[in-house]
């Protein structure tokens, strides 16, 4: 494979790589923008974890926001 040959494939590697990250990046904000970034979870019990507020189906502790 002579030089030119290999420097476009390397770039266009590299360019589907970086379009994949893009791609993966757009998909995470626009799950935020949608009103999902929000989860609950239960003090107590961390398995515990839901989209809306409100009480631990175990404990009946109220749900805390998750950070």
């Amino acid at each position: 494979m002579n030089k030119s040959k290999w420097m476009a494939s390397c770039l266009a590697l590299i360019t589907l790589a970086f379009s994949g990250l893009c791609m993966v990046g757009c998909q995470k904000s626009a799950t935020q923008a949608a009103g999902h970034s929000h989860q609950y979870t239960c003090p107590m019990h961390p398995e515990v974890v839901k989209d809306v507020a409100g009480e631990c189906p175990k404990c009946g502790m109220k749900l805390v926001e998750k950070k």
